[in-house]
This record gives C-alpha cells, structure tokens and sequence, in this order.
C-alpha cells in the first residue's frame, strides 16, 4: 500500500516542521521496519531511535498520527489514516534531532535512582510462587509510554515517573533483596511514589499490561507495612496526611481547617500562612466559622482505624529488615 509519511524535522514542538515521504510497503509491515526503509531508500539523514525491532528494547517509541506507541508493535495497516503516517517525537523526552529523543534526560537517570541490583539477603532458595509478584515487573522495557500518559509528568518534570517506580517496584518486592525498607524510603521521598495521583494513565499507555499504576499502589502498600509514612522526607506533606488521618478518626469527617493549619505548622505558623486563602473561601461560602463537631458513627470509625494500626504493628515487625 501507498503511504505518505509526514515526518517531523525542525521546527518546535508548537509549530512543527514536516517533509513528506511516500512509500510502498505491505500493510503488516510495522511503522518501525517502514521508517528504516524510507531512510534506507529515500533520505539517509533521517534521525530516529530503535535497536532490536521485536519490542524488547523499548526504544523506538514515537507519536504515530498523535498516539504515543511502540512503532516497532504497530503495523501501517491499522496506523495509517487515509494513507498518511504522522511521526513526532514523545512529548516530554528532549529531542536531539529529528524524532531522536534523549532517553537519559527523559527517563534512564530516574530510572537509575532505583535500579541497584539485588543486594543478597543471605541466599536461601526462593520458589517460584515467592518470585512471581515481581516477574510483572521483570518485563518492562523502559519504553516510556507511561511517563508519555502521566498527568503527573505533565505539571512536574521532577516527578519519578511510573517507569521507574515500576523498576523501584521490582526491587523492593524480590524475596532475594536484603535492603528492601532502604529502598521503600528512598521511593517514598519528595517526587517518589506518593506523588502518583493514581489517574490509570500508565496502566492505559503501557504496551505490555503491566499495569504500572497498581505497583505504585502496592509499593506504597509496602511502605506503610515497613513503617515509612506517607510523604516520607517531606515534613510539610507528613503532617498533611497525620492531621487528615487525626481528623478523620476522631470526628469522623474532614476537618479541612484544622487539616490546612496543622498541615503548614500549627495554629500560629499555619493560620498566618493560610489566612488569605480562608478570608476568600469565607466572603465566597466555601468556609465557615462554625464548630466542627463529632459525627454520629465516629467511634465506629475510630476502631477502623485502630484495627488498621494494630495489624500494621504486626506485619512491620514480620516484614522490617
């Protein structure tokens, strides 16, 4: 079939600059193997990244007609539209030239941050049922789609991202790791897995089912059981959480004032802090001044909460290294 690749070469991300390029290839040929033919055939100075061509790698990840994909999984059958082919670059990966991203500044330096080898525990014999919670997340190729769909990314470029958090993921669940709680901190830090907003963005972008967002959920599981508070290195965001969990267990409802006062240090500190903001929500009717009582069923809720506790005192003492 006859395709027309319009192909980003220069100009800015807001005001992109093509060159058209028309080829013939079989429509099961992937969008990947026709780019290397155009290059091959037409323009040698085409720029674009890719290695091993049977999705392993994860490096050819592109923008085919706006959807972020691992170009060498698709084919230009189902890519093209009315015969055309749009190729850009990932939105938030630097670009070196062309579509040719840099994959360290966009992803590999974070992914580092969590990727030490397993650290020996001792050695034992580990069974498969104990290694199979962390073969999930044995597969990923570090391809990038889910940093390209999270909405977290997208305001904050310091944040870690779900690629690496799944690789924090993989070490922190292997049963053959020794430092298991040294990485659950570590991950727990400002930009860690506490700033996932769990959107489920990754878990739709990821091109293996990896499902990205639900190892951030049960790293973040794992953390509470070891004793690392949410917010983990972020004083002003341990007390936001300690003040919610306060409020909720003993009044039985959100306290948002006390919540926003202890959040930025107490009565003085805080009430300074957030006195603009609550002398506007008053003149609008998004505040009020008066009391905030106890809630039928507090107590009931009161012994959620300490039920919680009692068995997350047990299982830090069971899990803590």
């Amino acid at each position: 079939m006859e395709i027309t690749f319009k192909f980003q070469r220069g100009g800015t991300r807001a005001q992109p600059e093509y060159v058209d390029y028309q080829i013939d290839v079989p429509p099961e040929m992937t969008v990947f193997d026709a780019l290397v033919a155009v290059r091959e055939t037409q323009d040698g100075t085409l720029a674009f990244r890719g290695n091993c061509s049977v999705g392993f790698c994860g490096d050819c990840t592109l923008s085919v007609n706006g959807a972020q994909k691992v170009t060498c999984l698709v084919t230009v059958g189902k890519t093209q539209k009315d015969g055309v082919i749009t190729v850009q670059p990932i939105r938030y990966a630097p670009v070196e030239k062309d579509v040719m991203h840099d994959m360290r500044k966009f992803l590999w330096d974070k992914v580092d941050v969590f990727a030490k080898g397993v650290v020996p525990n001792g050695g034992h014999p580990v069974t498969d049922e104990e290694l199979r919670p962390v073969r999930k997340a044995m597969r990923c190729t570090t391809c990038g789609l889910c940093d390209e769909g999270c909405t977290v990314i997208d305001v904050n470029l310091d944040f870690y991202g779900p690629a690496a958090l799944t690789k924090l993921y993989r070490f922190a669940f292997d049963p053959r790791d020794g430092i298991t709680a040294e990485r659950l901190r570590e991950g727990s830090e400002v930009h860690g897995i506490w700033d996932c907003v769990h959107c489920w963005e990754a878990t739709e972008h990821c091109p293996f089912g990896l499902e990205p967002t639900h190892l951030i959920m049960d790293t973040r599981d794992r953390a509470i059981a070891h004793g690392i508070k949410s917010g983990y290195g972020n004083k002003m965001l341990e007390r936001h959480y300690d003040a919610f969990e306060e409020s909720i267990s003993r009044k039985g409802w959100l306290d948002e004032r006390s919540v926003a006062l202890q959040t930025y240090g107490g009565l003085i500190k805080g009430g300074l802090h957030t006195l603009p903001l609550g002398l506007r929500a008053l003149r609008k009717g998004k505040a009020t001044l008066k009391p905030h009582y106890k809630r039928p069923g507090a107590d009931r809720i009161r012994k959620i909460f300490d039920r919680y506790n009692r068995a997350n005192a047990s299982l830090r003492k069971e899990k803590q290294r």
